[in-house]
């Protein structure tokens, strides 16, 4: 009515591939440092099936965050999910589509929220801020610590 409706994605098909592609090599590179020597289990599950809320929430919220600074409508699902889709379908080949459901219907759980903070703020303190020093390791942090409790849980036993 007031043309007040939401405004149409500045990103063209090649360039959210192109932000996409960008966003899982950062990911990427923080996840080198968590190791999993497990067959089957990715990195972001403690054991098969148990996902990690606090690292799949960090995964979105770097994404999010990524997309707000470029003034995107990260409301609007035809922006968002695919790039979240095609980040997962990077990092996770053969999970991006249980991993992106996962993060839609847990968007509200308190570790995925936690998780989101964490992330939309080491994007936006160590990517966003141009001349900052330092790389953001909260991925590789939350995996490493989902993996510890997952030992101590184990030697316990």
């Amino acid at each position: 009515m007031f043309g007040f409706g939401k405004r149409k994605s500045k990103l063209d098909d090649h360039q959210k591939i192109k932000l996409a592609d960008g966003l899982a090599d950062m990911l990427a590179m923080q996840m080198v440092f968590a190791k999993v020597d497990q067959p089957g289990v990715t990195k972001i599950e403690a054991k098969r099936g148990h996902i990690n809320q606090k690292a799949i929430g960090y995964i979105y919220g770097f994404i999010d965050c990524a997309l707000q600074s470029r003034r995107e409508d990260t409301s609007d699902v035809s922006v968002s999910v695919p790039i979240v889709y095609y980040v997962m379908h990077r990092l996770f080949p053969g999970q991006e589509e249980t991993y992106t459901d996962y993060l839609l219907g847990h968007a509200n759980d308190e570790m995925v929220v936690l998780g989101m903070m964490k992330g939309g703020q080491q994007y936006s303190q160590f990517i966003a801020r141009p001349g900052h020093k330092g790389v953001p390791m909260g991925l590789a942090s939350f995996i490493l610590d989902e993996q510890e409790k997952q030992s101590s849980k184990t030697a316990v036993r």
